[in-house]
């Protein structure tokens, strides 16, 4: 009986039109408004600017200038520093108003840092993103049956503004390589296809030494090894990162040991009062907790050769 765990733009565009003055407002309604600033210290400008679809308001500074850009970074090319309102700062190049070429932007909310390649105002290129410990929208996948606290840190391709190549791209073919450490010493090396773990890669477990070596899809190793520091392994198929379905245990002294994983699943009907149907747009749901089964098929024993390395 196996009981296994896993640890876990646009450039920006002026108005095309203005709306007509409607009727002057009532005394009382002017009481409700609030007062404008007279000299407003953000640039108001259009959405599409930044990380998100709404770009926070911003003051844009040229380098080596204490003045800052009347009109942002709208059309500027070259160096330059943005101050958002909401506490982000992006320090780099532009291009015609836009993030491209080699730039830093650090998210006071999470406490995210991006160094490296932007294009069109993402990520694109080679890059390293530090994770802070705050929570954000880009976090990696939780593909994990236990979630590491947040943080870490990603080095390697990005496309679009996610990790590795895009959707719809052989991970082969197009820059995807990159390199994840987990906050608690865990690390993936291999492929990403948008943002998840896609391709041939390899997650180490810093616990125990323990790894997961094959072809990983969306998050999840599907085909490979689950090998250990003594020179054991085991080959075959998997499902939520667990072993799953037919496989076989090669040892250090290179006998095999051939069977099937079963996997059973916590019942929700019993102790969660019946599965509810998921809401539109809402999130995956984790993987469930379940348990590893091997039931043996048949051994053979190899003599005359070993796998385990000269002493």
């Amino acid at each position: 009986h196996f009981g296994l765990s896993t640890a876990k733009g646009s450039a920006p565009r002026a108005p095309s039109g203005r709306l007509a003055p409607g009727p002057a407002p009532t005394a009382a309604a002017a009481r409700r408004r609030p007062a404008a600033l007279s000299a407003p210290p953000f640039a108001e400008l259009p959405p599409a600017m930044g990380e998100e679809d709404e770009e926070p308001k911003y003051r844009c500074f040229a380098k080596g200038q204490d003045t800052p850009l009347e009109k942002g970074s709208q059309q500027f090319c070259g160096v330059g520093k943005a101050f958002y309102e909401n506490g982000d700062t992006y320090e780099g190049q532009y291009v015609e108003g836009m993030r491209r070429g080699k730039g830093v932007y650090t998210l006071k909310k999470s406490g995210d840092i991006y160094d490296g390649q932007y294009e069109e105002n993402k990520k694109h290129g080679f890059g390293k993103l530090t994770y802070g410990s705050g929570g954000g929208d880009d976090d990696e996948d939780a593909g994990e049956e236990t979630k590491v606290p947040r943080g870490g840190m990603y080095l390697g391709y990005f496309t679009d503004g996610l990790r590795g190549c895009a959707a719809g791209q052989a991970p082969g073919e197009k820059p995807s390589d990159g390199t994840f450490t987990y906050v608690n010493g865990d690390t993936y090396t291999g492929q990403w296809v948008a943002g998840k773990k896609h391709g041939q890669g390899c997650y180490a477990y810093a616990k125990d030494g323990t790894k997961l070596v094959g072809e990983w899809e969306q998050g999840k190793m599907k085909v490979g090894k689950w090998t250990f520091p003594n020179g054991m392994f085991y080959s075959g198929k998997f499902r939520y990162n667990k072993p799953y379905g037919q496989g076989v245990w090669v040892f250090g002294n290179g006998n095999q040991l051939t069977g099937e994983f079963t996997q059973k699943e916590k019942d929700a009907g019993e102790d969660d009062g019946g599965a509810e149907e998921p809401e539109e747009g809402a999130p995956p749901k984790p993987d469930p907790e379940v348990w590893c089964n091997f039931k043996c098929g048949g051994a053979a024993a190899v003599q005359g050769g070993t796998l385990l390395p000269a002493k």
